[in-house]
């Protein structure tokens, strides 16, 4: 195995750090371990799914929660986005 060094850490991060080790029963080398470990297994698995534009990566979370909306919620709810985009909102006041 080798070592790491990091240098000029600022302090509040390795406090942060710090506490995260206490709080999961581990030592501050350990925690920095286990944190570089998932934070490099996230990339791989970023870099093997798919890319979603928003309204792909929003219906997959209605998906998942199993709370899509009927075809009538939809349409109702695509009205109520169309009368707000009509809404002028609140009028300019008038200036003397």
């Amino acid at each position: 195995m080798s070592d790491l060094l990091i240098r000029n850490m600022p302090d509040a991060l390795k406090a942060d750090l710090a506490k995260k080790a206490e709080q999961n029963g581990r030592s501050l080398s350990e925690e920095a371990k286990a944190r570089l470990r998932k934070s490099l297994l996230e990339d791989a698995n970023a870099e093997t799914r798919p890319r979603q534009n928003a309204y792909d990566a929003i219906r997959s979370i209605f998906i998942e929660a199993d709370a899509l909306m009927s075809d009538e919620e939809h349409a109702e709810f695509m009205r109520a986005i169309e009368d707000g985009r009509r809404d002028t909102g609140r009028p300019v006041p008038e200036f003397e």
